[in-house]
């Protein structure tokens, strides 16, 4: 039985639900004191040890050792969501309260001396990643202008991109047909057509979406040669696994297989970009 990180000790099991959590993050938001200094950096160094747990339980027991010195910790709280099982709305709202949590942990004079560099401090990652969750989750409800609010934000915070966020935000604002915000972020990451798939898809229906059809066919030559595999998936001739690959390298079927979901969706929003695909012969 999983505990609630309230109830560490596992005396009372019941306590443990997604309401638990979310009432638990939010008493402790409420609060004026933070955990920092050692104890602070005794509970992140208990949820690295806990992704390198060589059992279920044993990480379990860290994430939860985490929590009980450190109930902000961002990470610990994002893992307390799996253990939860939490999904759509209550998982959205949960994601909002560790986004908050982050926020208040890393105090008002980080966001100034980062902003701009922010994934290149450690003690800003975990609010980063906790931003990314919760833009995922919004992107798989259907709420496709409040992930993409985050994402943009994470962009102003880290222009870097170190997470990769952009892979998601392009075919997501090209889903809505919001051609402008594509175009600057091919501007913002010149080249990245020539290796990256995402952005060589979506340089094709991008150039589709603004009646350049020589400029599409054009854009699909390149796509094609960076990553053959695409088309396949995006016009569901070839279906998805399960699982995705822990490793791509660009190009590769593997790569295909890890950004064709969102990528589709794209491409389905817009029928008339799919037929005119269906029609370009292969050379």
């Amino acid at each position: 039985m999983i505990r609630s990180f309230d109830d560490p000790a596992g005396k009372n099991p019941d306590q443990f639900s997604p309401r638990a959590l979310l009432q638990s993050l939010e008493r402790q938001l409420s609060q004026t004191r933070r955990v920092t200094g050692t104890k602070a950096d005794a509970a992140q160094q208990l949820v690295y040890d806990a992704w390198e747990a060589a059992t279920g339980e044993e990480e379990q027991a860290l994430i939860f050792s985490a929590l009980k010195l450190d109930p902000m910790n961002v990470d610990a709280l994002l893992q307390a969501a799996v253990y939860a099982g939490l999904d759509g709305e209550e998982e959205i709202e949960y994601l909002r309260q560790v986004e908050a949590a982050g926020e208040k942990s890393l105090g008002p004079k980080a966001f100034k001396e980062f902003a701009g560099h922010f994934w290149g401090f450690i003690e800003t990652r975990p609010y980063m990643r906790a931003r990314a969750r919760l833009a995922e989750a919004l992107r798989h409800a259907g709420r496709l202008e409040e992930a993409i609010a985050e994402w943009n934000t994470m962009l102003e915070l880290n222009p870097g991109d170190n997470q990769g966020i952009r892979y998601l935000l392009l075919p997501t604002v090209l889903t809505l047909n919001r051609l402008e915000a594509a175009r600057k972020l091919f501007e913002a990451y010149p080249g990245e057509s020539e290796f990256n798939t995402v952005f060589a898809w979506g340089r094709v229906l991008e150039r589709f979406l603004s009646d350049d059809l020589p400029g599409a066919v054009t854009a699909l030559e390149v796509a094609r040669k960076q990553n053959s595999h695409m088309q396949a998936y995006v016009k569901r001739h070839r279906s998805l696994p399960r699982g995705l690959p822990e490793a791509y390298a660009p190009g590769s079927k593997e790569e295909a297989i890890c950004y064709a979901e969102v990528l589709r969706a794209a491409w389905e929003k817009h029928p008339a970009a799919l037929k005119w695909l269906e029609a370009q012969k292969m050379k």
